[in-house]
């Protein structure tokens, strides 16, 4: 039962990065998002950024690049 919590505590912690890479990528594909050029490189670029932690293993780093690319939505 133990291993079962952790299996599954594990695979809601990695969707969360796939979760925000596809909010962010519904947002840039939003034909009402008004962003400047400058923010959306800035997003596209820590989207990516976000994508390659993920990949590579370093969940806690994605999720903290992803949400700074998502707060640049709200300013």
């Amino acid at each position: 039962l133990a291993f079962i919590l952790i299996l599954f505590s594990s695979s809601i912690s990695i969707a969360c990065p796939y979760q925000s890479m596809a909010e962010i990528d519904k947002r840039l594909e939003s034909s009402t998002t008004n962003l400047s050029d400058e923010k959306l490189s800035r997003i596209t670029e820590l989207r990516s950024q976000g994508e390659f932690f993920l990949k590579s293993g370093n969940v806690d780093k994605s999720e903290e690049i992803l949400n700074n690319a998502l707060a640049l939505f709200k300013q």
